[in-house]
């Protein structure tokens, strides 16, 4: 017998195909009202409207992962993001809840750019070339096995809205609460790494990048001894997408509006814009603005669609002029998301994301440090050289 991949997505029946978008929400609008508070569904901020409709509670993915784990009603927590969420979500869950992932495939560029066993290599070679105390700092945007690893190294993860602070846990003294770093090793976004080391007030010669291909990395004794921060070479491709040419002609186009961009956006981008900011922070930021303020915002698509509906009394658009979508979420859709509730309501299970208990675990005391170090509320205000 053929074995199936571990993320196998199985075809739907060919009826869901054929079922109209209207008929989609009504059946699932049904299923839910069936399954009553014994179901949660979660919509990641990137989500599309047709799905993120349905969600119980919009966020990040850490956001969506504590708010599964304070369901207690909750049999069921379907979660309408990629894997690397649905295993956190499963991670800090309770052991009678079942996580479950409406599309198998949905996965992250990003996180799958981050191999466990590279990351493990990566680390002791760090180590090894710079003769210092390195703590990995591991982006929440990364695979289970990852986050347990960075836990075995001594480091904790981060999300967009706290790195800043993990960082200065990781280079604090074990006398104050601190890691008692002497460098750091960000992964797997080197943009996100970059970006916060300058925000502290350390310089681009501060930072290497570590490319995993390559025997150390790339990285010569000298560089690594000199260096404060290793960076993982590796990147989200929707925040890729965005460039300096995008902030000029915004700025060229619209005078006085204010450019917001995701610091998983080049360096080159976020020095030209005004701040930048996770999507929790940039939220926040665009409701914080007066009447007839203008906003530019560099980060996904579906996010600044629906920023721009809520703040009709102010102009919002995405900073690039074609959409910038990430591809792997686009995968959660009505079909399948129905398929998931009719499964349920029938008394199976499809779709299951179940983190191995040992891995979880470790994983478990990676993301733990994290959510005890304090989220910045603020954007980060760019300044200039």
């Amino acid at each position: 017998m053929e074995q199936k991949p571990l993320n196998y997505q199985p075809p739907l029946p060919p009826h869901y195909s054929a079922m109209t978008t209207p008929q989609l929400e009504a059946a699932i609008a049904a299923r839910k009202g069936q399954l009553g508070r014994g179901l949660c569904i979660l919509g990641h901020h990137y989500q599309r409207q047709e799905v993120i409709q349905f969600a119980d509670f919009t966020g990040d993915s850490l956001k969506l992962s504590q708010l599964a784990a304070a369901q207690k009603e909750a049999r069921y927590i379907v979660f309408c993001g990629v894997h690397f969420m649905a295993e956190s979500a499963d991670i800090l869950s309770a052991p009678d809840q079942v996580v479950i992932l409406p599309h198998m495939n949905a996965g992250c560029n990003m996180a799958e750019m981050a191999q466990t066993a590279d990351v493990e290599a990566a680390i002791e070679e760090v180590i090894a070339l710079s003769g210092a105390k390195v703590v990995p700092v591991t982006y929440v945007n990364s695979s289970a096995a990852a986050k347990a690893a960075t836990a075995r190294a001594g480091g904790a993860c981060c999300t967009s809205s706290n790195v800043r602070n993990v960082f200065a846990w990781a280079l604090a003294p074990a006398s104050e609460g601190g890691a008692g770093g002497e460098k750091i090793f960000a992964i797997p976004d080197q943009h996100l790494g970059r970006n916060t080391a300058v925000a502290m007030g350390y310089k681009l010669k501060d930072c290497v990048v570590y490319d995993p291909q390559r025997p150390n990395g790339g990285i010569r004794a000298a560089q690594a001894r000199r260096a404060r921060f290793f960076l993982w070479k590796g990147h989200c491709y929707v925040h890729q997408c965005f460039t300096p040419e995008h902030v000029r002609r915004a700025r060229e186009k619209h005078p006085g509006i204010a450019v917001i961009v995701h610091p998983e956006c080049p360096h080159e981008v976020v020095a030209l814009a005004d701040a930048s900011g996770s999507t929790e922070q940039i939220i926040r930021a665009v409701a914080g603005g007066a009447p007839g303020s203008k906003w530019a915002i560099g980060t996904e698509s579906n996010l600044v669609s629906r920023l721009a509906k809520r703040h009709g009394d102010r102009m919002v658009r995405l900073l690039s002029d074609s959409p910038a979508l990430c591809a792997m979420m686009y995968r959660i859709d009505l079909p399948h998301l129905l398929w998931v509730l009719d499964n349920l309501a029938e008394g199976k299970v499809v779709n299951p994301v179940t983190v191995p208990r040992e891995i979880a675990a470790q994983a478990r005391t990676a993301l733990e440090r994290m959510i005890a170090i304090k989220a910045v509320q603020e954007i980060t205000r760019t300044i200039a050289d």
